[in-house]
């Protein structure tokens, strides 16, 4: 997969720039606040309908103005493509492929796919169970477009049902429903996502070997309020359905749904130690920058080809020796990364001479 050209009018602080990129490695830089990430936020835009730092459709719209555009042209495995999504204040955004707008995430998602790496990535390892389940389900949803439905549902109804459990509501035939319609949306999200983390984990742990000229062994355990086995989803169904009736009562006196795969989580292993509790701060970097690139290897291996790598200001959060294994492991892909000025030109003349755009205020410069 190549990302020809990308396009933004009146996005952040971009009023109307088109950027081409090429085969392999593409820098973008300039100085903080310049608008580089930017850039990159807009390019992910397509890959998952949101953004990776999170906000409102509107805050994605240039100060001053009321809607904002944004296109890509890109090559995949069955041709050229190009998609655009178009940004409002008050109403839903709207996004078009090959000119024609669609209204559901599943009729364009996993049509162009992206890995993003950016320096929140590091706290895969430390940080929260809700990090490491929006990292899979990104994952997945590019690779397995239909399974955004499945979550889509799944937060609309555990919503009604918390509002239920918030007020009070005397009504166990209508708990009854709602338990019964979560239990088998999150019999298919558990499943996905185990399956997934198998996959990813047999990924993972050969680059962390490699990276580590084989003194690591890093392995994935997913970690589900449904127990353990997960090949047959009418039996993870049943145990979901099971355990949703016992803490019923508990969920009534909390106000709160309290089990289901909104909190399951997975732990990451080095050497067999937990990662989070034994690892130093080399071996967790180590082992995410594992996981970013077994994504990539893994989307290759799902969908047949590589997807584009983002790496967001994330060479100045390695050491020499991480930053050069990532730029080799990337090498034959595209691969576009921002940063300073400082950290491309210090230490990296590798990539010195590959195309480089400068960022000033939301402009773009060819250097």
């Amino acid at each position: 997969m190549k990302l020809n050209t990308l396009s933004v009018r009146d996005f952040k602080n971009a009023e109307n720039e088109r950027i081409a990129f090429t085969d392999g490695v593409n820098i973008i830089y300039g100085d903080n606040a310049a608008g580089k990430t930017n850039l990159l936020e807009a390019i992910f835009l397509f890959a998952t309908g949101k953004s990776f730092r999170g906000g409102k459709d509107k805050d994605f719209i240039r100060f001053g103005q009321d809607t904002a555009y944004i296109e890509i042209e890109f090559e995949e495995k069955s041709g050229p493509q190009k998609m655009g999504i178009r940004l409002f204040k008050n109403q839903k955004k709207q996004i078009f492929r090959g000119g024609v707008q669609v209204t559901k995430l599943s009729e364009y998602l996993g049509l162009f796919r992206a890995v993003i790496f950016t320096p929140d990535h590091l706290n895969l390892v430390k940080g929260s169970p809700e990090f490491r389940r929006r990292f899979i389900d990104i994952a997945i949803c590019q690779s397995f477009p239909r399974y955004v439905a499945s979550i889509s549902e799944y937060n609309r109804i555990l919503a009604q049902k918390n509002a239920f459990l918030k007020n009070k509501i005397d009504s166990d035939e209508l708990l009854e429903v709602y338990n019964e319609r979560l239990a088998q949306l999150a019999s298919v999200i558990t499943q996905n996502r185990y399956k997934y983390i198998c996959r990813l984990e047999k990924e993972a742990e050969a680059f962390q070997r490699d990276m580590t000229d084989g003194a690591e062994k890093l392995t994935l355990a997913y970690n589900s309020q449904a127990g353990e086995g997960f090949e047959s989803i009418e039996e993870i169904r049943k145990r979901y359905a099971e355990l949703f009736r016992q803490k019923s009562e508990q969920e009534k006196q909390k106000g709160i749904s309290l089990y289901g795969p909104h909190k399951d989580d997975f732990l990451i292993y080095i050497n067999g130690k937990n990662a989070r509790q034994f690892a130093s701060q080399g071996q967790q970097r180590s082992a995410v920058l594992s996981l970013k690139l077994a994504e990539g290897e893994l989307s290759k291996k799902l969908t047949g080809e590589y997807p584009v790598f983002l790496l967001d200001d994330i060479l100045s959060e390695l050491d020499a020796r991480r930053k050069r294994y990532i730029l080799e492991k990337t090498q034959e892909k595209q691969v576009i990364i921002t940063g300073c000025e400082k950290e491309f030109f210090a230490g990296l003349e590798q990539i010195a001479s590959r195309n480089k755009i400068y960022v000033e205020n939301g402009k773009c410069f060819y250097t």
